[in-house]
């Protein structure tokens, strides 16, 4: 059980635990009875108080499809050399892009990666260019061993530690190897694990990586249906363990996996920066008016005063409904922004960073029509709804060089749980 503590405006700003406060009451009594000072008492028994608050845990996340190299001219090697560069445009070879996609992991330094289509020797290339911080887990889709695409998943290895994995395949029959479904394809495969952090025991947390059919949406719609009874049962197995999904779902919001994963067909509201850029300004303005107790024009050239708050009750609703759900949110529309956060405290984010889509192509003709869509997410499904999403961005797949690093471009979040 805990207990909520709230500021002067009765927003709460902290949770400890409850049965500090009931320790606190049962001893009060017998330390008045032995004439230890109010003052000396109190003292104490504040720092007790926060000695048990609920630990807050953080961990950043990336689905990066990678692009697989398995082609006529891939060379499949590890560490085989690059070809003559010429210019560096549409697909390069694998030993050109690695490169950049490791230096994307090394400078974002996500605490956990899921990557979608590398094979064998993309993934040990990997591992070699960013051992220092990494170590990987996942078996190729064929065989349950090297062969085949990957959905490898990396994790920061002075941070964490696996404590069970496994692969299940996309299929009628999701323990078989290499099994195929509802007419995929290809063997579709999805990587589960789960962790625990090395500085704190308590934080644990599972993780499933996964990439769903580019040709069948009957196997989408039925891959996002297995996805969530999996997810459904390691919650009950681990309670209070928030499950974090990662993919290349190759789905639209408006398809039907994203729907059956999200168990909503509602469309969510949009949280761009610039459709809300009035608002942004009078949050902002209310922030400074609160914070330094002075007043300030807001946009419809009103005061904003530092007492001033506005109840918004589309925000409580939409909360509540949130919670009530029993799919998993998509951290793009549950970034927790300056509009959403009903506190003074307006270091966050005005709204999603970076890119809207995710998939860009390499720019081939008969790419043309499925370029520039969002099919790559990051979700989670989360005990009490206590996952705060503190940030999110669609990140660069391509610079001024022109080289582009994927036909994907990365999904980054950074989440907060209790």
């Amino acid at each position: 059980m805990y207990l909520l503590l709230c500021n002067e405006q009765g927003l709460p700003y902290k949770k400890v635990n409850a049965a500090g406060i009931q320790i606190f009451l049962l001893i009060y009594p017998l330390v008045l009875k032995n004439g230890v000072s109010l003052f000396f008492f109190l003292f104490l028994s504040h720092f007790y108080l926060f000695f048990f608050p609920i630990m807050i845990h953080k961990c950043s996340f990336m689905s990066f499809n990678i692009r697989h190299d398995h082609g006529p001219s891939s060379i499949n090697s590890i560490l085989s050399a690059p070809p003559p560069m010429n210019e560096l445009i549409g697909e390069q070879p694998w030993p050109i892009r690695k490169w950049k996609v490791a230096d994307t992991l090394l400078f974002y330094q996500p605490d956990i990666v899921g990557l979608q289509e590398p094979v064998y020797h993309q993934v040990v290339d990997l591992h070699i260019l960013t051992q220092e911080d990494y170590d990987w887990i996942g078996v190729g889709r064929n065989d349950g061993i090297q062969e085949g695409e990957y959905t490898a998943i990396f994790y920061k290895k002075d941070l964490l530690t696996v404590l069970d994995w496994k692969t299940i395949w996309l299929s009628e029959t999701p323990e078989k190897v290499g099994s195929q479904g509802w007419g995929a394809k290809h063997p579709r495969t999805a990587t589960i694990a789960r962790f625990q952090s090395k500085i704190d025991v308590n934080m644990q947390f599972i993780v499933i990586n996964t990439h769903f059919d580019h040709v069948s949406e009957e196997a989408r719609q039925a891959s996002a249906t297995l996805i969530l009874q999996q997810a459904k049962q390691l919650s009950q197995q681990h309670q209070h363990t928030p499950i974090i999904l990662l993919g290349d779902l190759n789905s639209t919001e408006d398809q039907a996996a994203y729907h059956q994963l999200t168990s909503s067909s509602t469309p969510p509201s949009d949280n761009r920066t610039w459709l809300h850029l009035d608002q942004l300004n009078d949050q902002a303005a209310h922030s400074f008016a609160t914070t330094t107790g002075r007043p300030v024009r807001t946009t419809e050239n009103s005061i904003q005063l530092p007492t001033h708050r506005v109840f918004r009750r589309e925000r409580f609703m939409a909360q509540q409904e949130k919670e009530e759900d029993g799919g998993f949110h998509d951290t793009r529309y549950a970034l927790a922004t300056r509009l959403t956060l009903n506190n003074n405290n307006i270091s966050h984010l005005s709204g999603p960073y970076g890119h809207d889509l995710t998939f860009t192509s390499f720019g081939e003709e008969e790419e043309k029509e499925n370029a520039n869509r969002r099919i790559d997410y990051i979700m989670y499904m989360s005990p009490q709804d206590s996952i705060k999403v503190l940030a999110y961005a669609i990140l660069n797949n391509q610079f001024d060089d022109g080289c582009l690093i994927s036909d994907h471009r990365p999904v980054f979040t950074r989440l907060a749980w209790s």
